[in-house]
């Protein structure tokens, strides 16, 4: 027998993704519209399948279904033909996703035709029967799909720049976990020295490499530490920087430092540096990302004292794009080391809460650097 899985595109993407991967059906019947083939929402779950070995880009695989969102009668007479088609088929529909006159003319239809309908209540990773109301539909029935960063984007249609280097760039930060570590106790000794580098450094981000040699009277024995550590001479800071060491001083190493804290706690997957494209065709980079029971979080990162002319509310630009400019549905965390967050009584400034809170964004106090772990788990629901 021919398994058949119906589902109702919507911009919401990830509940047909969950189902389809749980159910792994023959073929899948994709309800649309015109607006959501438009914004390519159909291509973009099956892009997003393709990522877990399940394709369904054949014809064989899968029938599109294109109905008029308002119109009942519409939406049931091209039910109607499918259900049909499928007679003798086991049949499973999901209601989750499209308008409720489509959700209301596939239960009309689909009831008298399919094994069982579901529905998926958002943002639960569970779904429940709802017909045919038996023992089937007491208990819910957790899905087993845990999407990775990679995956979640692909089922909002944005692009992964260069997925290739998502695993060399976790490594690599990987790799600097105990000196990111230690720069982030000891943060307020090596501040000086750190934008020193910064002054001499960030320009050349883009080179292959640079040879430093730069003068620094030193002061603490934190910084001589801290050179040492980086394989410098205390009297004169001299060395040929890779541009990945040009990029970990000028500020990668407060994003490696989360990438590594977050990284430990209970998250389905965490990246850094990863690079994405919008349906509109705009890039960005970001900082950290990471998913927890299929949602998506970014972490922004902002190292040493802004300038004059910056405005401190401007580091929230990035997590405003991800939401409108990619249509994200994500939330988010700001983590500076910059004290000019603060006021006189040494709390954030107001109106760096109240941009943060427009962007469903948190604000970690630059005093609590050194326990970044802590404030994600203290925001997000099953970390503790």
């Amino acid at each position: 027998m021919s398994h058949i899985h119906v589902c109702l595109v919507s911009e919401q993407t990830i509940p047909n993704i969950l189902s389809i991967h749980y159910f792994k059906p023959d073929k899948v019947i994709f309800c649309t519209t015109e607006k959501m083939e438009k914004q390519k929402r159909t291509d973009a779950i099956i892009k997003t399948l393709k990522l877990y070995g399940l394709d369904y880009l054949r014809e064989d695989r899968h029938l599109r279904i294109t109905v008029d969102q308002d119109c009942l009668d519409d939406c049931e007479l091209k039910f109607c033909e499918a259900a049909e088609k499928y007679r003798g088929s086991e049949i499973v529909v999901n209601l989750t996703g499209g308008t409720k006159i489509m959700v209301l003319g596939a239960y009309n239809i689909f009831k008298s035709y399919a094994k069982r309908l579901i529905y998926t209540p958002i943002p639960k990773n569970e779904f429940i029967t709802v017909y045919p109301k038996d023992d089937s539909c007491k208990k819910p029935i957790r899905y087993n799909l845990k999407l990775s960063v990679e995956a979640y984007v692909t089922a909002y249609g944005v692009k992964v720049k260069t997925p290739k280097r998502i695993e060399p760039l976790k490594s690599n930060a990987a790799s600097n976990k105990d000196i990111c570590k230690w720069m982030a106790i000891n943060y307020g000794a090596i501040e000086d020295i750190l934008f020193e580098f910064y002054k001499n450094l960030n320009r050349h981000r883009s080179d292959k490499n640079f040879r430093l040699k730069l003068e620094f009277s030193l002061r603490k024995e934190k910084e001589r530490e801290f050179l040492k550590k980086l394989g410098m001479a205390n009297r004169t800071i001299e060395k040929t920087l890779s541009k990945n060491e040009i990029r970990f001083l000028t500020g990668d190493w407060l994003s490696d430092y989360c990438f590594n804290e977050i990284s430990v706690l209970p998250v389905d997957d965490c990246v850094t540096g990863i690079e994405l494209i919008s349906p509109k065709g705009v890039d960005n980079e970001f900082d950290v990302m990471f998913t927890k029971d299929n949602a998506l979080y970014i972490v922004e990162c902002k190292s040493l004292q802004p300038s004059e002319d910056e405005k401190y509310q401007d580091f929230l630009y990035k997590i405003s794009a991800l939401q409108q400019d990619f249509g994200l549905r994500v939330d988010g965390f700001m983590i500076s080391t910059a004290r000019k967050i603060l006021n006189d009584a040494r709390e954030i400034r107001d109106y760096i809460l109240n941009r943060a809170n427009h962007c469903r964004t948190k604000v970690m106090h630059p005093d609590d650097l050194g326990d970044v772990g802590k404030f994600i788990k203290s925001n997000i629901k099953g970390l503790s």
